[in-house]
C-alpha cells in the first residue's frame, strides 16, 4: 500500500492507495472528505454491481465520471424531495377538501374520473 497528497481546495487529505482486487472487496467505496467554503463533499459506499451499473448508465446519458454522475442523481433527488414538499403543501392547505380541478379539466359524469376537455 502506498500513501499519496491530494489537495481539496485547500485541506490536505491523504489518500491510501492499493490496488483494488474485486475477489476480496464486497463494494466500491467512493470518498469525498472535504468542506470548502464553496462546496461540500461526501462519501457513500455502494456494490460492484450498481457501480457497474452507473457506469453503464453515465455512458449512455453522456456523463463524466463519479462527479457527474453523483451530481445528476443529487440532482434528482432533489427534485423528487421538492415535488413532494409541494405535494404535501398542498394536502395541508386544502385539508379534507377536494382541491379545484385545473383549468380545462372536468369530472366525467358517470365514472366520476377527470376529462380533459379541448
Amino acid at each position: 500500500m502506498s500513501f499519496r497528497p491530494v489537495m481539496d481546495g485547500t485541506v490536505p487529505v491523504v489518500i491510501a492507495c492499493r490496488r483494488l482486487d474485486s475477489r476480496l472487496c464486497t463494494a466500491e467505496l467512493i470518498r469525498m472528505t472535504a468542506t470548502t467554503a464553496a462546496s461540500e463533499t461526501g462519501q457513500a459506499r455502494i456494490s460492484h454491481d450498481l457501480a457497474a451499473q452507473l457506469r453503464d448508465d453515465a455512458e449512455l446519458l453522456g456523463l463524466d465520471g463519479r462527479t457527474e454522475i453523483v451530481k445528476a442523481a443529487l440532482a434528482l433527488l432533489h427534485r423528487r424531495a421538492s415535488e413532494e414538499r409541494m405535494a404535501r403543501s398542498i394536502d395541508e392547505f386544502y385539508g379534507d377538501d377536494d382541491p379545484p380541478l385545473p383549468v380545462g379539466v372536468r369530472l366525467a359524469p358517470a365514472t366520476g374520473r377527470t376529462d380533459v376537455t379541448t
